[in-house]
């Protein structure tokens, strides 16, 4: 049950960052590594006694998804398409990977060598920095983007995801 978590975790992740990065050699890496993974996850499903937890895929799937977020950062960097990339949708969500995966990753990695009263004792962890993600991905949703006047014709596949914030009115 818990590598189908994993599982799903990692397509979103993975897929939300192939459709925003530019590169196309790096898109056929993320679906070629996506792959992989995925056999790996199986494989692991059936090979494995299960403890607690699923630590080993956790922290493959983190330095995966790690990995293909700062390429995003890299890229934002080398071919900027804003001014300032803090005012974009994007960044926030990328952030809000980054700081739950890092944040969360030892806990996870070391969750099936950890006695339960060391787990009762630590398990909290995952949950401060997986609150500090929704936190990001909700000033990602909340934002409403600028064009930026130096960028009108980068920007037009950009930010389509959240150009209109959610209005219920």
């Amino acid at each position: 049950m818990l590598s189908t978590y994993t599982l799903v975790e990692f397509f979103l992740f993975s897929f939300f960052i192939w459709l925003i990065i530019d590169n196309r050699q790096f898109k056929k890496v993320i679906a070629a590594v996506s792959t992989l993974f995925i056999i790996f996850i199986c494989y692991y499903f059936f090979t494995t006694k299960w403890n607690f937890f699923d630590s080993v895929p956790v922290a493959c799937e983190s330095i995966l998804i790690f990995t293909f977020s700062l390429y995003y950062l890299f890229e934002q960097i080398n071919k900027p398409r804003v001014l300032f990339i803090y005012n974009t949708s994007m960044f926030w969500i990328i952030l809000g990977f980054l700081v739950y995966l890092a944040g969360s990753f030892f806990i996870y990695t070391f969750a099936d060598n950890l006695d339960r009263d060391d787990r009762v004792k630590f398990w909290f962890i995952p949950f401060i920095f997986n609150t500090i993600k929704n936190i990001f991905f909700s000033i990602a949703f909340s934002r409403r983007e600028a064009k930026d006047k130096n960028s009108s014709s980068l920007s037009s596949s950009y930010d389509n995801f959240f150009k209109t914030p959610f209005n219920p009115l």
